[in-house]
């Protein structure tokens, strides 16, 4: 009876027959004194207690996530960093594990030391190649004295002797350049010399020297200072990259001599101007992912047009979109290097030296797009390969297929050896298509490749092969790319199971190791992440199986002091709920690829129609994977909801013209895939039918407002996290105004080189494409999460869905993240929005 008047509403008891409630007539006269007085309480402790039970589930799923953001290999030890996330002071720590390769003739796991947990002072360790020297970048506070202001500056420290001596402390000073960009998913870089002199990495231009009209400086400075500029776009303010890159404007290369300490800016650089005493910080270049040539005469990088270049007039979102300009540039730096080898007392009164080492070289002058290039070791005395990532004609889409170009370098110029430029693999429309790839992952053919950089280290020690992670279906998996024939195989291993069965874990190529094996990592959607070993026989493997040997299975570490892990349920990798991956076929849409599935079932719920949620993921063009993510396990495993999981067309991973195939169809194309599969699901017999929810965010918020607009009668119940629900609103208001032209109009119709607005008609097919278009059938009890530092959906586009929904009586909840982005990535936040998200459903589904 507790239960009853706990779950429905007073005028829902009236209601129901008084049998359906076991209670008498007399008995049923009482119930509202008993639900409004003396229950009150008892039902304010169970919620108490239901609170403290999903918070404590909540705890175990997060201690239990292994979530890795370094790992390299030297001297026979793995070093791997791992984030853990901290509620008690809403930030995430860092643990470094040292764990021992394993002995040819031993298949028992090693012994792995405690970790050793990193300061947050520590922004950065690069291993040299040798091992013998580490370079760590520290970012000190300095403390207000005599008047000065509280400061930052950022330091490297220089490890020797396999890191057990401090050799050098370097002072970055301000005055060359701002912070040191450590983002090395995509802009950052910091990388050694061959002969480990030399460090290269990439930092902030400072920008111009400005005061008010009304400030106390006597001198110009020689006209350094600029009077009441201080708030003008470009000049005192920054023009930055939009989400997640709100301080990063400008970047150039840096080398710094670890023995002598000295500094030198690259200068023969493309938007060298802006080095040189600058005035403005319109136009120029992004300069990153920087690395040295074999030959140690090069820098080879990667440069973004950031306006100088004629092909960005507003400097559009970075994060997540991998369509943005660039091109591969090489300058040369001997001059540069001899020098910043010099001590300081060597050329006291000579003044600063410039080098005069030549103009750079652009190595990709025809492609949109280039990055990422890496080097291999000296093939013979004079040549080296040199790989990166290419699309010639790129892509309007933020994420797509790229081909992998190889060539030959020269290490005695320093130079691309001309005509030895090879697509080793070209991009690929549809899966299957290339005719000598038969092998499958998950039922798809080699789908082209789907990766944002390559792996450091990427080439086989004999320069034979490359190896890789990409996305293949609704797989990650590691790959060999064979450079003489151009034939990409799937590297079939299992660290849990000898014989590779049934094996759908998302699996990733982390590093060569001295021996020529590789560490590789592993995860399914219910198991964090593993660490293993593969001989280096498993270049030759070809289709076989690969024996490989489990590294490390990681304990989980407390996220909270308010609940002892070993107190919490317990999490049981792979037995708390189990998947599936499968595909479908639908009949509508021009292209016809499969669209990817990947099914969560809680445990002990065979012959049971489950409620069940379905989460379209956002991008559009990313693809959710068979990786563990300890939110939805969280729902599967203590709210006992089936989760589907729906790689619609548009999706990363199943070819390229699968993936533009969205462009001028969202809303539509992808809400029907996601229809489709929802309903292959209800016919399995696994999910109730009457208790479909959905929940995504950003373009998955999209879809779910699409969802319940379009299919009131399907799903019931719907979670947000910072929706895009109006198209037509958000175009101009948003860090990536080209994803509102191309996903609603279409490829072709955004002209990146001249920014402009859209016009009336143009607005009017936003409108129609957007959810706000079917709000009038909208009627399922939705929460909305917003983050209201959102640059990418702008807060103001859920908040808009959410007064139309309450003013419709819709009932709606509204949460408000302060200090978040688009991502409700704070660990307090990111916590507070899956538990609130639990029991919207609990309460509603």
């Amino acid at each position: 009876h507790l239960f009853i008047c706990q779950t429905y509403s007073k005028s829902a008891i009236r209601n129901l027959p008084s049998f359906a409630l076991g209670l008498s007539p007399l008995n049923l006269a009482l119930i509202p004194a008993f639900y409004d007085t003396k229950s009150t309480g008892d039902r304010n402790q169970r919620t108490k207690m239901a609170s403290n039970q999903d918070a404590e589930a909540y705890h175990s799923m997060i201690s239990a996530s292994v979530d890795f953001t370094d790992i390299y290999v030297r001297n026979g030890y793995v070093s791997a960093t791992r984030s853990v996330r901290d509620i008690d002071t809403n930030s995430r720590r860092s643990f470094l594990y040292s764990i021992p390769l394993p002995p040819a003739n031993s298949d028992s796991p090693p012994t792995i030391l405690p970790p050793t947990e990193l300061p947050t002072k520590i922004k950065a360790r690069i291993q040299s190649q040798s091992g013998s020297k580490i370079a760590i970048l520290v970012e000190e506070n300095i403390p207000s004295i005599g008047g000065t202001p509280e400061c930052k500056r950022n330091v490297f420290e220089i490890w020797a002797d396999q890191g057990h001596r401090l050799a050098n402390r370097i002072v970055l000073p301000s005055d060359k350049h701002g912070p040191v960009c450590t983002d090395f998913a995509w802009f950052g870089g910091i990388n050694w010399s061959p002969d480990e002199s030399t460090l290269v990495y990439c930092a902030e231009i400072n920008n111009p020297k400005t005061e008010s009209f009304f400030g106390s400086s006597t001198t110009d400075d020689n006209g350094k200072i600029m009077t009441g500029e201080q708030f003008t776009l470009g000049v005192g303010k920054s023009e930055d990259w939009g989400e997640k890159y709100g301080t990063t404007a400008l970047l150039a290369l840096f080398c710094v001599n670890v023995e002598t300490g000295k500094i030198g800016a690259v200068k023969n650089v493309p938007g060298s101007s802006l080095l040189n005493n600058p005035k403005s910080m319109d136009g120029g270049y992004v300069l990153g992912q920087p690395v040295f040539s074999p030959c140690g005469k090069c820098i080879v990088y990667t440069g973004w047009d950031a306006g100088g270049g004629g092909e960005m007039p507003r400097r559009l979102g970075a994060i997540y979109c991998f369509h943005r300009p660039c091109k591969i540039y090489s300058s040369p730096v001997s001059k540069l290097l001899s020098r910043l080898s010099v001590p300081e007392m060597s050329e006291k009164g000579q003044g600063e030296k410039t080098s005069d080492d030549g103009d750079c070289v652009c190595i990709t002058p025809n492609d949109r797009l280039a990055r990422s290039p890496r080097f291999s070791n000296p093939t013979t005395e004079k040549e080296a390969k040199m790989a990166y990532l290419c699309n010639t004609k790129g892509f309007d889409t933020h994420g797509g297929c790229m081909a992998l170009r190889v060539c030959d370098w020269d290490t005695s110029n320093g130079t691309v050896m001309k005509g030895t430029e090879t697509d080793v693999v070209d991009l690929v429309a549809l899966p299957g298509e290339r005719p000598n790839d038969t092998a499958e992952v998950a039922g798809i053919k080699f789908p082209g490749l789907f990766l944002n950089q390559l792996p450091d280290g990427c080439f086989s020690p004999d320069g034979k092969y490359i190896s890789a992670t990409t996305e293949w279906g609704s797989v990650t998996r590691a790959i060999v790319i064979s450079l003489a024939d151009g034939s990409v195989l799937p590297i079939n291993f299992n660290l849990l199971d000898s014989d590779n069965s049934a094996n759908f874990s998302s699996q990733r190529f982390i590093c060569f190791t001295e021996d020529g094996g590789a560490v590789v990592a592993q995860s399914e959607v219910n198991r964090p992440t593993l660490l293993g070993y593969l001989p280096s026989s498993f270049l030759d493997a070809k289709t076989s199986v690969v024996k490989s040997k489990l590294l490390a299975n990681l304990s989980p570490l407390s996220s909270t002091s308010s609940s002892s892990v070993g107190a919490l349920p317990k999490f049981e990798p792979g037995i708390d709920y189990v998947y599936k991956v499968f595909n479908i076929l639908p009949n509508h849409g021009d292209v016809k690829v499969p669209v990817g599935c990947v099914l969560m079932v809680p445990e002990n719920s065979e012959n049971a129609k489950l409620p069940m949620i379905v989460v379209p993921h956002g991008g559009p063009h990313t693809c959710m994977s068979t990786s563990f993510f300890p939110s939805y396990g969280f729902l599967c495993k203590h709210g006992r909801y089936a989760i589907l999981h729906v790689n619609f067309r548009g999706s990363t991973g199943f070819g390229q013209a699968s993936l533009e195939s969205l462009a001028g169809n969202a809303g539509s194309l992808d809400v029907l895939d996601v229809v489709s599969a929802t309903q292959s699901v209800i016919d399995m017999g696994i999910a109730d039918p009457d208790r479909i929810g959905v929940c995504g965010g950003s373009h998955g918020g999209f879809l779910a407002g699409h969802l319940i607009g379009q299919n009131p009668g399907l799903f019931k119940v719907a979670a947000m996290r910072n929706p895009c629900t109006n198209i037509a609103s958000m175009v101009t208001a948003t860090d990536i105004p080209d994803w509102c032209y191309v996903e609603t109009l279409g490829s072709g119709i955004y002209n990146f080189s001249k920014f402009r607005p859209p016009s009336k008609d143009e607005l009017n097919i936003m409108w129609e494409k957007s959810p706000i278009a079917h709000i009038e059938h909208a009627k399922a009890p939705t929460l909305i999460a917003l983050g209201m530092k959102d640059r990418r959906v702008p807060p103001s586009q859920g908040l808009e869905y959410f007064h139309a929904l309450r003013a419709k009586n819709v009932p709606s909840k509204l949460l408000i993240y302060e200090d978040c982005d688009h991502a409700l990535d704070k660990v307090v936040n990111e916590a507070d929005f899956w538990i609130n998200t639990k029991r919207w459903f609990d309460d509603h589904l």
